[in-house]
């Protein structure tokens, strides 16, 4: 009979992971309990969510869910975290956590990012991208440019003729 403790553990990993389309695996061995404390709660803050959990029941959980390529990074201690939309600010507190420890910990393990597994250089990437809004706001930037110059281009010729406009009635005025 399987263990009631884990049969919880894995009903809540599936549900967490039910509407999960991004989540990093981190090792985090060599953390005192005060510096995981620390480094839920910025997690938290960033909009993301850090759980420990056996490395058995996630594979189970990763089985059910058709996530497959993390056998290999289950090994050891291992954190998972959950992000929500955004998965820039997770992935800054993490890494600025590890830059401010002294033995860069956490370490990346992998990630699952929008259905594809992807390696643990992949944390670092995401951690130095621009925030959502940064990045949609650069975006409708680059987008509103041409408009804007066709925009003054189809402007510059009325604009031109009115000058020149102006500038003959001026001249005949001084006459």
């Amino acid at each position: 009979m399987a263990n009631p403790r884990n049969e919880a553990s894995v009903a809540q990993l599936r549900e967490l992971l039910a509407g999960a389309s991004t989540f990093f695996l981190v090792d985090y061995q060599g953390l005192s309990a005060g510096d995981l404390h620390t480094l839920r709660a910025q997690v938290r803050s960033a909009g993301g969510r850090l759980l420990v959990a056996k490395n058995t029941l996630l594979d189970v959980v990763f089985k059910e869910h058709g996530v497959e390529g993390f056998e290999s990074n289950l090994a050891g201690p291992t954190a998972l975290v959950l992000v929500g939309d955004d998965p820039v600010a997770p992935a800054k507190a993490l890494s600025d956590h590890a830059r401010a420890h002294a033995k860069d910990l956490p370490v990346a393990k992998g990630a699952y990012l929008e259905g594809s597994v992807v390696g643990p250089e992949a944390l670092a990437r995401i951690a130095a991208l621009p925030a959502r809004e940064v990045l949609l706001s650069q975006l409708v930037g680059v987008l509103q440019a041409p408009l804007s110059q066709l925009v003054g281009v189809l402007e510059a010729s009325p604009r031109n003729l009115v000058t020149v406009i102006d500038n003959y009635i001026d001249k005949r005025k001084e006459e």
